[in-house]
């Protein structure tokens, strides 16, 4: 489409220029020149119109408003063209030869703003072509059955149970948490290995606004989410002690 254009553009200008260079060519009036240069104008103006048209054909029912809006556009600026070319020929045939150079420069404005507008109605029937989303696997999560974030898992505190740290771990079913249940650290991070499994959580344990906390590494069956009513957390039955009584976790140890 564009090229078109271009190509009728070059055309008007080298006739232009032969027009000066051919002696044969000294007869023809400058109204003669502003009306070939009308027509040069109006032509490729009617041109870019086309393809603007061709390319809301092509884009599809999603982008057709869009390329016939810029069509409509280039439709505008042919109109513009040829009245400004005709504007510019009349004044020449009682002007002369700077008219019709005048002329000529108005055409090629016009053909030059005809090729524009042509261009954006292919550019936003482009842009506007539906696009099939690709399959890329994404969990079955809902509202209803909501997934989990990193993020909301490194806020949940956990609580233990004051039971001995040798009894077995079982779900329990609670409409309320038991009041002899202690809330004694917050999950800090996640550690993950490399294929993204979870392998572990750093448990900040004691201190006061994280300030003077014990970092250590937890195994990921060393504590359970709970929820009770609204309420979701973390819950074990290692006591406050017992986890302090942990090694510092080695910052060395994960990658950042």
């Amino acid at each position: 489409m564009k090229p078109l254009v271009i190509a009728a553009t070059t055309l008007a200008l080298a006739g232009a220029a032969l027009a000066q260079s051919d002696p044969a060519a000294t007869a023809v009036t400058p109204a003669e020149q502003a009306q070939d240069a009308a027509n040069t104008a109006e032509q490729a103006a009617d041109q870019a119109a086309t393809a603007a048209d061709q390319a809301a054909d092509q884009a599809g029912a999603p982008a057709e408003q869009a390329a016939d809006d810029a069509a409509a556009a280039a439709d505008n600026a042919a109109d513009a063209a040829a009245t400004a070319a005709d504007d510019a020929a009349n004044a020449a045939a009682g002007m002369g030869e700077q008219a019709a150079d005048d002329a000529a420069a108005a055409a090629d404005d016009a053909a030059a703003s005809a090729d524009s507008a042509a261009q954006e109605a292919a550019d936003a029937a482009t842009e506007a072509a539906p696009v099939t989303p690709p399959d890329v696997n994404a969990p079955a999560i809902s509202e209803a059955e909501p997934g989990v974030l990193s993020s909301w898992v490194t806020s949940r505190r956990i609580w233990t149970t004051n039971q001995p740290s040798s009894t077995e771990w079982v779900d329990p079913q609670l409409e309320e948490r038991p009041a002899e249940w202690q809330d004694i650290a917050k999950v800090n991070d996640i550690v993950l290995d490399d294929s993204g499994q979870v392998v572990g959580y750093i448990a900040d344990i004691g201190g006061f606004l994280g300030i003077g906390a014990k970092k250590v590494l937890l195994g990921e069956n060393a504590i359970h989410l709970v929820t009770v009513g609204n309420d979701t957390f973390f819950a074990t039955n290692y006591t406050k002690a017992e986890l302090e009584a942990l090694p510092d976790f080695d910052e060395k140890t994960v990658r950042k």
